[in-house]
């Protein structure tokens, strides 16, 4: 009779190998995976409780990123008009604070001088970063570098400063920017050997050849007061627009060219000969107008907007060929070729087109002179009432005739025979380049936009509509309390909401049975999550502001019994009546304000290096253990069934033979009884 190995059991005797052999590993797995398991549970419930107290402070640290500056320090504009003007029916503009360039916090920049190209820098030298109050970093080169390889190893160690090169007549600079704006954060440099000319220490009596190129700047606001404002003139872009032209017509011959203010010319190259070609050319092309096409009913007509508005923003288009009917100059007139002062005209055709609309115009000896002159045809096209005034002017030597389109309508001047020299084109001025005028407090002020920034700090106006004589609009800025109260109402919610989770996952629950061990949830023994939470609050309950005199509660913002806060909507408006902006700075003080303070720990507390992604990392750490642990003892376990399986299918196998010869000897016993 064969016998098992490994798990292979018998039946071939009386022992249940396979149950017995379960119910020995049952109890050994008891003694040796259960403790493991318990652990591996205790360190997943930790894990995941865990990873709910980082939600809970990563949310925490997403609202403060909300409450910014201008969160603390809203401000209320309100628009009045004092005078009898009657024509608006919506206010002439619009205000929005702090808004302003002016108003934005600014990073310091720096720049070193001029470095030749290709330069090398030693392996082994080094510079020491250090901005604000902020440790220093030091960087040192691993191997003989370039300014690219300096850059390089300057952002690759993160020392709070991001570094660019830029190239002059000078030369290669380095240019390091602070990558958090404010006057707090200033950079320091300290640098050696082939680096040494990087160094940078204002306040030091060493002479640097590195020099400032942006100075660091807080964060402001609109001063608060009353402004009369009045506006004389809106900011608009020229606007141009051809004759019609029948649809179908083709561009096969001549140049077009587009030039707008003091920009470069562009030559326009149409890739089809189309109408439409000719559109998509100029959007493509860097001619700074945007081309549409209108059709009226009829013919199409090209229309060119400036993409900038201002009186600078000017429009020249210069067209020969099948081009010429796009021509127009920033004076909006057509000046014909010169002549000669005693030019006269005895036969021909002279045919003016404005708009839709064609005019014959035939000269006669008006000024008597016995011929006919320029000055003949001026008068003919003056007395015959087409929407243009005609001119002479003379550039010394030959006179030319000008042509003044007093509507918006595209002109055309077309002229045969003795004619031929007074001919030219103009597209219609829908719209002249103006720039906004307006007076603030009697100061009058031209701007090319009708965004009108850093005349009144902290405020960009938006203007809308002319305003009359009859008018007197101000503009009030004043401090918003109610502004100001859902800030810190935010404030205080985003911290007991905090402050709720970390309770949840800490608190003990008495026993209620004698005897009996109390519960508690997963974190509840955890001091490093008390640990953190008294960091936040210490930074709430320290001196703060500008002045490190005021604290929360002196403003309303008070903590409670059960550990949470409360607002007293009362007393902070009381304080922010009284100091609005000490309140502001409270806040959000670069130096000393809370939000500022709260949001560099979390920036910590969250950070790779910090309490929670160590804590995590040492518990998946023991979790490995435990579960390396788990894998070894059912290995071990596994080896053991099989000796137990062994061994009893041997034991089960002998007690069958003893079975078996038993049995014949009793057969043989009972034989013996019979015969005798």
């Amino acid at each position: 009779m064969a016998t098992s190995t490994g798990t292979i059991s018998t039946s071939a005797g009386p022992l249940d190998v396979a149950t017995l052999v379960n119910q020995l590993i049952s109890v050994e797995s008891k003694s040796r995976l259960t403790p493991l398991k318990n652990k591996e549970s205790s360190f997943n419930t930790l894990i995941s409780a865990y990873g709910s107290l980082k939600n809970a402070f990563t949310s925490y640290q997403s609202a403060l990123k909300t409450l910014t500056a201008a969160s603390f320090s809203a401000q209320k504009t309100t628009l009045s008009n004092a005078g009898t003007g009657t024509n608006l029916t919506t206010d002439p503009f619009t205000a929005d604070t702090n808004t302003d360039e002016s108003t934005k916090v600014l990073a310091q920049k720096l720049q070193s001088a001029g470095f030749t190209a290709g330069q090398t820098f030693n392996a082994g030298d080094s510079v020491a970063i250090k901005v604000g109050t902020n440790q220093p970093t030091f960087i040192t080169l691993q191997a003989n570098a370039t300014l690219a390889g300096v850059r390089d190893a300057i952002n690759a160690a993160k020392a709070g400063v991001t570094a660019s090169i830029t190239t002059d007549g000078s030369g290669d600079h380095l240019v390091l920017e602070s990558n958090t704006g404010d006057t707090a954060n200033t950079i320091r440099i300290t640098a050696n050997n082939s680096l040494s000319s990087l160094a940078y220490d204002p306040s030091s009596n060493v002479s640097s050849t590195v020099t400032q190129i942006q100075a660091p700047r807080d964060a402001s606001k609109a001063a608060a007061g009353k402004y009369n404002i009045a506006v004389n003139q809106l900011a608009q872009a020229v606007k141009v627009s051809s004759a019609g032209i029948a649809p179908g017509s083709t561009f096969d011959n001549g140049v077009l060219a587009i030039k707008t203010g003091n920009g470069s010319t562009a030559i326009i190259q149409p890739k089809t000969n189309s109408l439409a070609g000719v559109r998509d050319a100029i959007n493509a092309s860097d001619a700074g107008v945007n081309a549409s096409i209108v059709n009226d009913g009829t013919n199409d007509h090209l229309v060119l907007t400036a993409k900038d508005a201002g009186s600078a923003n000017t429009l020249r288009v210069t067209g020969t060929g099948n081009f010429a009917a796009f021509n127009f100059d920033p004076s909006g007139t057509i000046t014909t070729t010169g002549v000669a002062t005693n030019q006269t005209y005895s036969s021909g055709s002279l045919a003016l087109q404005v708009g839709s609309k064609s005019f014959t115009i035939n000269p006669t000896d008006l000024d008597g002179s016995g011929a006919i002159g320029l000055n003949d045809v001026m008068k003919a096209i003056n007395d015959a009432n087409t929407g243009v005034t005609a001119s002479i002017t003379n550039d010394g030597s030959k006179d030319h005739l000008v042509l003044t389109p007093t509507g918006t309508d595209a002109v055309k001047l077309t002229g045969a025979g003795d004619y031929s020299d007074l001919a030219g084109s103009t597209m219609g001025q829908l719209a002249k380049a103006q720039d906004a005028k307006l007076t603030v407090d009697g100061v009058t002020v031209t701007i090319t936009s009708n965004k009108v920034t850093n005349v009144i700090s902290g405020v960009t106006l938006n203007l809308s509509k002319v305003t009359t004589s009859a008018d007197n609009f101000s503009l009030s800025i004043n401090n918003d309390t109610s502004g100001l109260s859902t800030a810190a109402n935010t404030f205080v919610t985003a911290y007991n909401t905090l402050a709720k989770a970390v309770a949840n996952l800490t608190k003990q629950t008495p026993s209620t049975t004698k005897g009996q061990a109390s519960t508690g949830s997963p974190l509840a023994s955890e001091s490093s999550v008390l640990a953190l939470m008294g960091q936040v609050r210490n930074t709430m309950l320290g001196a703060l502001g500008d002045n490190g005199a005021t604290n929360l509660s002196q403003i309303g913002i008070s903590f409670q019994k059960d550990g949470t806060l409360a607002l007293d909507a009362t007393k902070l408006t009381n304080a922010a009546n009284k100091d609005f902006d000490g309140i502001t700075q409270l806040f959000t003080s670069a130096t000393n304000g809370v939000v500022p303070k709260l949001q560099k720990l979390m920036d910590g507390i969250l950070g790779e290096s910090g309490v929670l992604a160590s804590k995590t990392k040492g518990l998946q750490d023991s979790l490995k253990i435990v579960t390396d642990q788990q894998t070894a003892a059912n290995a071990r376990l596994q080896d053991l069934k099989d000796t137990y399986t062994n061994q009893f299918n041997r034991l089960n196998v002998t007690l069958a033979t003893m079975q078996s010869r038993q049995s014949y000897l009793t057969q043989q016993l009972a034989k013996l009884s019979k015969s005798s």
